[in-house]
């Protein structure tokens, strides 16, 4: 999947007002585009429809997380979400790499969520 396609339609409906919020919400810690949850997973979900086979997409994951958006970071998580029932024990290294790069709460609790699944 197009990580620059992704970011290019999260550009398209983020609002730059609430980036300013979303970032000072936390704390700083991260650059927001300003793209609330709803739009975010709306246009998410579309988007994950071009990936019709049924393995998980890493180079995805991975790309998405080292965006300087948090947005995309949702978005793998969202992605995850979307996959976890291929989720299996030989993840783990990587859904903990994940939580160690680049964690809040926001990220760990998600996480959380996905390893409890496995």
């Amino acid at each position: 999947m197009d990580v620059e396609e992704l970011e290019k339609e999260l550009k398209a409906v983020a609002n730059p007002d609430d980036a300013v919020a979303m970032k000072a919400y936390m704390k700083n810690k991260f650059e927001f585009l300003g793209v609330k949850t709803p739009a975010r997973r709306k246009l998410t979900k579309a988007f994950f429809k071009q990936q019709t086979d049924s393995v998980i997409d890493w180079d995805f994951i991975n790309e998405t997380w080292s965006n300087s958006y948090r947005e995309l970071q949702y978005a793998a998580l969202d992605y995850l979400e979307s996959r976890k029932k291929l989720l299996t024990p030989s993840d783990l290294p990587r859904l903990k790499k994940l939580a160690q790069t680049k964690s809040w709460w926001d990220t760990i609790d998600f996480l959380d969520r996905l390893v409890g699944s496995i």
